[in-house]
């Protein structure tokens, strides 16, 4: 999805929830709002999240089942739409904090594909799933991209293809990191 829809997202959710939980009386009191005085505008302010916390208890009150819309839950969130659609709302500090986890969420979501992508190999080409957990194994204990002459499955060495070497050789080191602490480095284990 476009960051530019996850921000409209985002703050339709927001306008959602303002909008579920005020009144066309309290809308008009906010629109009054810059008519007034300084003095007037502060306790102004006041009472209208007053009358809106008011309302929204009531509300809960009144209607005690689930919310939908604005608050509808999705049986499997997404978590990295969820970082982008808080994007807007954050200071530079928390950006980069965010801008971090979505980092961390799309690194598992590589190793997962790559996990994935390694089963599936192994369903096709049950003959070189021995050789693939075994040049993985051997490959864990050098590091995840050791390609040398020891290794039987180097690429430059006839008769062997080490698969799990070209997919590491394609991940950042930063990537590479993060798939060892997710438990890539057991793989052929």
């Amino acid at each position: 999805m476009d960051p530019n829809e996850q921000n409209i997202e985002g703050t339709s959710k927001v306008i959602a929830f303002d909008t579920l939980f005020c009144t066309n009386h309290i809308q008009m009191l906010k629109v009054m709002l810059p008519y007034m005085d300084n003095q007037t505008q502060k306790s102004m302010a006041i009472y209208i999240k007053f009358l809106e916390l008011n309302y929204t208890m009531e509300y809960f009150r009144r209607h005690p089942y689930p919310l939908c819309g604005c608050m509808e839950r999705r049986e499997a969130p997404d978590l990295l739409q969820m970082c982008s659609e808080l994007l807007p709302y954050c200071t530079e500090s928390e950006k980069s904090q965010i801008e971090q986890i979505q980092n961390i969420l799309r690194s598992m979501e590589m190793y997962r594909e790559m996990s994935q992508t390694m089963e599936m190999m192994k369903e096709f080409m049950p003959d070189a799933a021995s050789f693939m957990d075994a040049s993985a194994a051997q490959s864990n204990s050098q590091g995840p991209c050791a390609q040398d002459e020891g290794n039987p499955g180097a690429q430059g060495e006839p008769g062997g293809f080490d698969m799990m070497s070209m997919l590491m050789n394609m991940l950042t080191p930063e990537q590479r990191q993060m798939y060892e602490m997710f438990g890539g480095n057991q793989h052929g284990e």
